[in-house]
């Protein structure tokens, strides 16, 4: 293993590395494995390697140093054409041949292959844009992973500023090598991996037989795990990756063993990290040799508490950076600074803070309550360092409006604009439109302001799906999307499943709402509805799962059925809004459970009660027809006993039925079909007692009793 005094400064001889391997490719005349081809230079170096390129460079399996450097150079030597990676294994070209008549003492070797890879990636960005895109990230972090080494696809998503699945997609398609090493962040093999050159391997046997070693639950050892902070120091080595100039950290001190660190550190002007078993290390100490003394020192230590360990300290004594930003919580606030100094070893007297680094903390605190929610989240990840730089200009907002001072001579600087969610007010021309009066609509805008869940409820006809959508385009615009449920309808189908593919394997494939959650993401304060019809008639506990529990703690974070997500999970955006629609007549509102009546606001659109009540007359006046039609629907659904089967306007307010026979065949059609269901059984003469000419002489009757002077008193019944 890897020693404390091993130096980082001695060279590793990469020309020497590079020439032996295309020898041993030259003289062996066919494709070789890449362990028989390490092997091979091994024996033929033998004793000429130094202590150096012998020491153990990154795992826990004694991987050593100079097979490491030997691995990535490869990859240049690749883009020099010297050599060829194929499914049979690594080959020399006659470039390569050539190479090595004319280096043949191997030097220059090394810089000559990696300007041609530099060449390479210049060409890639080229093609992509000024930076490299997440294809070429993801392909060029794949050489890192060597035989017997795993890593997650949350972990490569991080690396390449994306997400999980888009990693995943990648990983099926990519005919780089080593794709099949990238697992779900379970350890386990991902059930929708295809092989894209259509092969049938069993995935979990190749890498067993590559070395990978797996426990009694199937989930690979966490011995061989690379993580993201492997990649990314491999990668910005590499030039695809550029270092930022300024970062934003998360640095927890509230419950240190017990203690609430933070008054102190605000007090005296620092942050602190325990590292009670870490010996005294240099500031800016290389990853491979932080992690040979985190092994050591930590040695009792679980692998995965140890790789917490690891990317902790790295974080804090070589990747902060004077000038970036940290941040800290403590008794519901969060408080914000900057970092003014190196890291230190300080051996505190209590144990609780022996690496320290100089902070100039802002004066005040900001409550837990009024950050935004994508603040929120990210201080939810259980670690004691978190990156939060996707955060940093939220957080620049807020320490520059807490420490900015204005002096006298000076103008005051324009405020940064920053555009909020926000849902337009009902308007006079949008409740012309749909017959009802403005003031009701404003309540339904304020409940989706108050709550973003609201589910109309009525019988059939009411208009429900018809207002539903109509004021979702109108707060929403174009960022609609309308799904119905059913009772087969699943979990897989409204959020996301695997589905099959056509050249065989499974893809995760997205449903409407991990849809409508994307482009949320996108336009955080843009407005995107999600319409659900019949939301009542599909199980909800099974078709919302998980995500149940975000309709209510939209900034909390859930782990995903299928997810194999990065690790702050997945919340639900403020801006996603859901309105459904319940049909009260099969009763089964009924079964909606306290949870969901508690997450979503309830408005009734019933046919004898406002705004539903007036619908029809509006209509009627307003297209220039006979308004005695909505005498006739109030008088039927005044003999309608059941509010839940009382008729809604809808039926009457289509043009056909204002032609010559048409109100008559809806009525025989649509609406006594719907009373004899209600009635079946019961012994009720439903024709006789809701049939047109029914409707029409009790009508008439009671419209001859007002003009009587009657006092409004009851018709006789006809039925």
């Amino acid at each position: 293993m890897t020693t404390a005094s091993t130096s980082s400064n001695e060279p590793v001889r990469r020309g020497l590395l590079y020439r032996t391997l295309l020898e041993v490719l030259a003289e062996h005349g066919r494709p070789l494995r890449r362990l028989e081809a390490y092997a091979r230079v091994a024996e033929r170096l033998g004793d000429q390697f130094t202590d150096y390129e012998r020491a153990t460079f990154r795992d826990a399996d004694d991987t050593p140093r100079w097979r490491h450097v030997l691995g990535w150079g490869t990859t240049d030597m690749v883009a020099a054409g010297w050599m060829d990676k194929t499914r049979e294994g690594w080959v020399i070209t006659e470039a390569g041949r050539e190479a090595l008549a004319s280096h043949p003492d191997g030097a220059g070797l090394d810089s000559d292959s990696a300007r041609a890879y530099r060449e390479r990636l210049k060409a890639r960005k080229a093609d992509s844009g000024s930076e490299a895109g997440y294809a070429q990230i993801l392909e060029a972090a794949l050489e890192l992973l060597e035989p017997g080494q795993w890593t997650t696809y949350g972990e490569l998503a991080v690396v390449a500023g994306t997400n999980a699945q888009t990693v995943g997609n990648f990983m099926n398609k990519t005919a780089a090598d080593g794709a099949y090493r990238v697992l779900g962040k379970d350890g386990r093999p991902a059930s929708g991996f295809v092989w894209s050159d259509g092969r049938a391997d069993n995935v979990r046997d190749v890498l067993e037989a590559e070395g990978l070693q797996f426990d009694e639950s199937g989930a690979a050892s966490e011995a061989q795990h690379v993580r993201t902070e492997d990649f990314r120091a491999f990668l910005e080595e590499r030039g695809v990756l550029v270092a930022l100039p300024r970062r934003a950290w998360l640095v927890r001190g509230s419950s240190v063993d017990g203690h609430d660190l933070v008054p102190s550190w605000r007090r005296d002007g620092f942050a602190s990290l325990r590292a009670s078993k870490l010996r005294e290390v240099e500031p800016g100490i290389g990853r491979p040799e932080l992690k040979a003394i985190v092994d050591e020192d930590y040695s009792q230590t679980s692998y995965a508490a140890k790789a917490a360990k690891l990317d902790e300290f790295h974080a804090f004594l070589s990747r902060m950076q004077v000038g970036d930003l940290i941040a800290t919580t403590s008794q519901g606030q969060l408080y914000l600074g900057r970092i003014t100094g190196p890291a230190e070893y300080v051996k505190s007297s209590d144990g609780l803070s022996n690496l320290r680094r100089a902070v100039e903390w802002a004066p005040e605190g900001f409550d837990y309550g009024d950050l935004a929610s994508e603040i929120k989240a990210r201080l939810q990840v259980q670690y004691d360092v978190v990156e939060m730089t996707q955060q940093l200009d939220l957080l620049e907002q807020l320490l520059t409006a807490q420490t900015t001072v204005i002096e006298v001579d000076e103008p005051p600087a324009a405020p940064v604009v920053v555009r909020e969610l926000a849902l337009p007010d009902a308007t006079e021309a949008l409740a012309e439109s749909l017959n009802v009066d403005r003031a009701w609509l404003q309540e339904c805008v304020d409940l989706l302001r108050d709550r973003p869940q609201l589910i109309f409820y009525g019988p059939p006809g009411t208009g429900k799906t018809f207002i539903a959508q109509a004021l979702a385009r109108h707060l929403a615009g174009d960022n609609v999307r309308l799904v119905q449920f059913h009772p087969a309808y699943s979990y897989e189908d409204f959020f996301e499943g695997y589905r099959p593919l056509e050249e065989g394997g499974f893809k995760l494939k997205p449903g409407p709402l991990r849809k409508t959650v994307d482009a949320a993401r996108e336009s955080p304060s843009t407005p995107f509805f999600l319409i659900i019809d019949e939301i009542n008639r599909g199980n909800l506990a099974k078709i919302f799962g998980e995500l149940y529990f975000l309709l209510e703690y939209r900034s909390q974070n859930v782990d995903l059925l299928y997810a194999t997500d990065d690790d702050i999970g997945f919340t639900l955006p403020e801006n996603v809004f859901i309105i459904g629609t319940m049909n009260t007549a099969d009763r089964s509102i009924a079964l909606v459970d306290a949870a969901m009546r508690r997450r979503f606001a309830f408005v009734p659109l019933h046919p004898s009660e406002p705004p539903t009540s007036g619908v029809l007359r509006r209509w009627l006046a307003a297209s220039g027809l006979d308004v005695g039609v909505a005498d006739l629907l109030d008088e039927l659904n005044r003999r309608i006993e059941d509010p839940d089967f009382k008729i809604g306007p809808s039926y009457f307010m289509r043009k056909a039925v204002h032609e010559p026979g048409g109100l008559e065949r809806a009525w025989r059609t649509a609406i006594l079909p719907l009373l004899e269901e209600h009635h079946y059984g019961d012994g009720t003469d439903v024709r006789a007692r809701y049939g047109l000419d029914t409707i029409r002489a009790r009508v008439a009757g009671r419209a001859a009793s007002d003009q009587a002077g009657s006092g409004g008193g009851e018709p006789a019944d006809p039925a």
